[in-house]
């Protein structure tokens, strides 16, 4: 069954072509039809603001006129049983027995059908996004859920939704984390590591990066490799983000969760290239060796290249926003990430404007925030506390969860 008008939607329009009938001078003439109590299924209110309306042109029309005349100039249709003016000058609406039954009907056999949407959107929704090498805590959850949601509605509605996770997959962690599994598997090229436990090899690379200045040295050098494409240390990083996503895959299975890939690695060659059209167009300017763009509404800028030639989240999200709008050609992009970062995406909004990555008239960009995770002392969960409430609310079955009290 295709899509089929809402009741609202037909009875508006059978009423604003009434309303334009009666009062064809009237170019924006107000168009108000709502549901209705106490056996009328439906009531259109337009005659009292059209009435004001002619007011201002020095014709005094009473509202019940406007009603009767309205009634009058309703066109033959196959939904309205009848049609009565009560004063002031509300208009009641008596759906036909025969219409209900047949939309009765079609709701039992095709189910509850979305309206037409005006115009198909292409819908990019950014959720979930864990990092890898780290397990996945209760924020993630909700933002998977609160994403899946969004995006099913949209789906629903008949948009084109492309869900987007943005995985932590780049950054200097990466080389201690490459740095320790050498180490650990030195053959790691020709026989795939057991790694069994991600989280406690994340902490075995941490304390060694903290104690060991041999070590440090080691991992920043792994960086550099990784951001310059050697293959070795490529490969190295490959197999940790396996693992990662197998650990994943796993909770999105669980909770039917379909969502595509992007990390933060997908934009590092984007980069390069949105940083220098920033600076040719003047919008990023260098300050302490740094460069920076700053937006009209804060003092403090977006830092799109630190004075080593590293990037930055804020260029990685810029790369991002721009792509999904230019290369994806997103209508609406929604980003479903806790309120802690509502600040930081404010300014990413602001900066791509400014850039020109994005039209407010002709794209929509909204971030979908929600409540951070706090513990006990009101202040973030520690990460061990983390995975302790992912582990107890997605991996164990029967549980009743947290108590949210």
């Amino acid at each position: 069954m295709g899509r089929t008008e809402t009741v609202l939607t037909k009875l508006t329009s059978l009423c604003r072509v009434a309303i334009r009938a009666a009062y064809p001078t009237l170019t924006k003439s107000p168009v108000s039809v709502v549901p209705a109590k106490k056996g009328i299924d439906y009531q259109c209110n337009s005659a009292m603001p059209i009435s004001k309306m002619l007011r201002g042109f020095g014709r005094d029309v009473p509202p019940q006129q406007i009603a009767s005349d309205i009634v009058k100039c309703l066109p033959s249709n196959d939904i309205i049983e009848n049609a009565t003016v009560r004063a002031p000058g509300f208009i009641n609406l008596h759906l036909r027995k025969s219409f209900v039954s047949e939309r009765l009907g079609q709701i039992l056999l095709d189910g509850v059908q979305p309206p037409p949407v005006e115009r198909k959107l292409r819908a990019v929704v950014d959720f979930s996004s864990p990092n890898i090498a780290k397990e996945m805590h209760v924020g993630h959850l909700r933002s998977t859920i609160i994403g899946d949601c969004i995006s099913r509605m949209l789906e629903y509605l008949g948009h084109d939704v492309l869900r987007l996770n943005h995985v932590g997959d780049w950054g200097t962690q990466f080389g201690m984390l490459i740095t320790h599994l050498k180490d650990k598997f030195p053959d790691y090229a020709t026989v795939s590591p057991p790694i069994g436990d991600l989280q406690q090899f994340y902490k075995e690379s941490k304390k060694r990066f903290d104690d060991d200045a041999d070590f440090k040295k080691r991992a920043y050098v792994n960086v550099v490799a990784l951001q310059g494409g050697d293959p070795d240390v490529k490969k190295a990083w490959n197999l940790i983000c396996d693992v990662s996503r197998k650990e994943f895959a796993a909770i999105y299975k669980r909770l039917d969760i379909k969502i595509q890939e992007r990390g933060e690695s997908f934009y590092q060659p984007l980069m390069p290239a949105l940083v220098q059209q920033l600076k040719d167009a003047g919008v990023a300017v260098v300050e302490d060796g740094r460069t920076v763009l700053f937006v009209p509404e804060d003092s403090v800028p977006l830092t799109i290249e630190k004075s080593d030639g590293g990037f930055t989240y804020d260029t990685s999200d810029m790369a991002a926003l721009r792509h999904r709008v230019k290369d994806e050609q997103g209508d609406w992009l929604i980003y479903v990430v806790d309120a802690g970062q509502g600040q930081h995406f404010r300014l990413i909004f602001s900066a791509a404007r400014l850039a020109g990555y994005y039209n407010p008239e002709h794209s929509r960009v909204d971030h979908v925030g929600f409540g951070v995770v706090l513990g006990d002392d009101k202040k973030n969960l520690r990460r061990g506390l983390e995975i302790r409430c992912v582990s107890s609310i997605c991996l164990t079955r029967g549980s009743r969860g947290p108590n949210r009290s």
